[in-house]
């Protein structure tokens, strides 16, 4: 399945966000298990961190939903849990956070460790040779 460009450019800038977080050393991704769009851990502290990129048009989908609900009760050996960022276009972040609420993931007194994180659309690139 094709990836579209805007999920392409949202992955790119929730990885970049990330890194700047310190969260830069890559973890392989296991087999027979479902896998975040993308997984870090700080290499100076070890935590471990998941990432997802939610579009409009994912927030429709069951599937999405159970991938949500999903990583965000996931815990470690030690079982603390799991940083969950989501990556999702800036003025979709509203209904992000409602779906958060209805689906149970956050409220008043839990998913604090669920980050929705809005992105601005990449700036548009100028077309070469039509310089001023």
């Amino acid at each position: 399945m094709p990836i579209s460009a805007e999920r392409r450019n949202l992955l790119r800038q929730l990885d970049a966000y990330l890194s700047e977080l310190g969260y830069s050393t890559r973890r392989p991704k296991r087999v027979g298990v479902i896998t975040p769009e993308i997984v870090r851990v700080s290499p100076t502290r070890g935590r471990i961190v998941y990432g997802e990129v939610v579009t409009r048009e994912d927030m429709a989908k069951s599937s999405c939903h159970e991938r949500l609900v999903s990583f965000s009760q996931r815990r470690t050996r030690r079982r603390a849990t799991i940083l969950l960022f989501l990556a999702t276009p800036s003025e979709d972040q509203g209904e992000l956070e409602e779906l958060l609420k209805r689906l149970d993931i956050r409220s008043n007194t839990r998913g604090g460790h669920v980050h929705v994180v809005p992105m601005a659309d990449a700036p548009q690139r100028r077309a070469a040779g039509g310089g001023r």
